[in-house]
């Protein structure tokens, strides 16, 4: 008995650990729980501390077509993230999944960005990614859930760089015209 405890407590930890696939998808379903309709939670660590309070809440809109899909999400504190896939057939990637090195996409024909800022003690701070990606684990009537990791780069002081890794989960997005032409590009 004692040797299960053990074995369980382990995996326990080991299921636990900072930025593990399984520790996100407990986040998304919890928040998919609690969440209302049309609300947004921003849970992202720049350099180990959160971003953004929890609490937060965020405004989302959404722009797709058949050459990009562009994300907004605001706050009333002047946060900000801009996240945007643009390319001849993005809809089409297996994994709507952008990876970066040197502030570049990794993808021939797909480019994408992520930005992220807020305002605190009336300065401006703001980052691009540098290194790491977004992926867009899903976007439809259900919700749009996006999880971002790497490292990122302040663009006016290009040696400032600092880790992140979080996600955005925007519960049923009224925003998201699901009678339009375009609703095939939704997953």
């Amino acid at each position: 008995m004692r040797k299960i405890i053990i074995v369980l407590s382990c995996i326990a930890l080991i299921s636990c650990s900072t930025g593990s696939k399984k520790n996100w998808d407990t986040i998304i379903f919890e928040s998919l729980q609690k969440l209302e309709a049309n609300k947004v939670l921003v849970d992202i660590e720049i350099e180990g501390k959160k971003f953004y309070p929890k609490d937060m809440p965020f405004d989302g809109r959404v722009t797709i077509n058949e050459f990009s899909c562009l994300l907004d999400f605001k706050n009333q504190l002047a946060g900000n993230l801009g996240i945007r896939i643009e390319g001849s057939g993005w809809s089409d990637l297996e994994s709507k999944t952008i990876s970066f090195k040197d502030g570049l996409s990794q993808l021939d024909s797909i480019s994408g960005t992520f930005l992220i800022g807020r305002k605190l003690d009336n300065k401006n701070e703001g980052y691009v990614i540098k290194e790491g990606g977004f992926e867009i684990r899903q976007m439809n009537q259900e919700a749009c859930i996006i999880v971002i990791h790497g490292m990122l780069q302040n663009p006016s002081n290009k040696s400032i760089t600092k880790p992140i890794n979080g996600l955005i989960v925007w519960k049923k997005p009224l925003e998201l015209p699901f009678n339009s032409p375009k609703k095939d590009f939704y997953f």
